[in-house]
């Protein structure tokens, strides 16, 4: 058993959304039609060593463990339920680390350092003063030369669904979007500021138009919206704030008959250096 197996470090720990593995894993769909074009950018070699940040349900995990068959994947989640599915999926070049992404320096060895560190649709949901503390923390998990690679909610994505919501939690309470959504030129700033490199690489958003079904839809936002946008209603309110979302979704409905969403996503690629 790998040591980070049985690691665990005893802080308060910031909020995370209140999701369940198995329902989060069954609602993935919508990430994985993109993880070819993130991963033809993504520079691996047999033998790297990666840290997964947010490593979810670990399907995307395997799939990076997949390409370094002589390496290492260490997933880093916070809930333990995350993990459990992880686990249930992963190969045997496979461990995994349980705590939040801002605990990421006290929760690895001081002296490891890897290859590659990925985040892949996590980051926007860590508030925006704990940027710079991450990223200080990625670049001293990375080996000199090292891989940073990052890709998340960023810009005005998601606004439809924002905008929707908003309006929909108003009467249960004041409304609280949970997402960090970082505009290209502010997070290249912190990048450079922690004291990455993007010569042959990039910070950017990309905008891209995600289909969904109707049921679809409701899926993702049952297994990753509506829980996490509860956090700043009351308690007593979550049960009708559902019902009022599942009862109005057809206004998310578009002119062509579809649910499509635009995503936009911030897409970073940079480097320690040498």
């Amino acid at each position: 058993m790998s040591v980070y197996e049985s690691q665990h470090v005893e802080q308060p720990e910031p909020w995370v959304p209140p999701w369940d593995g198995a329902s989060y894993a069954a609602n993935t769909a919508h990430h994985r039609r993109y993880d070819a074009e993130l991963l033809a950018t993504l520079p691996l070699r047999r033998a790297d060593r990666v840290l997964d940040l947010g490593c979810g349900s670990g399907d995307f995990t395997q799939q990076l463990a997949e390409r370094v068959p002589d390496g290492h994947v260490v997933g880093l989640d916070a809930q333990r339920t995350m993990l459990d599915e992880a686990r249930r999926v992963a190969l045997a070049n496979q461990s995994f680390i349980e705590g939040p992404v801002q605990r990421l320096a006290a929760l690895i060895d001081d002296q490891d350092r890897f290859d590659v560190v990925c985040s892949r649709s996590v980051l926007h949901w860590v508030p925006w003063t704990d940027h710079p503390g991450v990223l200080a923390d990625c670049l001293g998990a990375l080996a000199p030369g090292g891989v940073l690679r990052i890709e998340c909610g960023g810009g005005d994505n998601v606004r439809e669904v924002a905008a929707f919501l908003d309006d929909v939690a108003a009467p249960f309470g004041p409304a609280r979007a949970p997402w960090t959504f970082a505009g290209a030129g502010a997070y290249l700033d912190l990048v450079l500021a922690a004291g990455f490199r993007v010569d042959g690489g990039w910070v950017r958003t990309v905008a891209q138009r995600r289909s969904f079904t109707r049921d679809e839809l409701l899926g993702w936002l049952h297994s990753q919206v509506l829980n996490a946008y509860e956090a700043a209603l009351p308690a007593p309110t979550h049960a009708a704030f559902r019902a009022a979302a599942d009862e109005r979704i057809d206004e998310l409905r578009r002119a062509d008959g579809t649910y499509d969403l635009t995503f936009v996503r911030l897409d970073v690629l940079a480097h320690r250096p040498t």
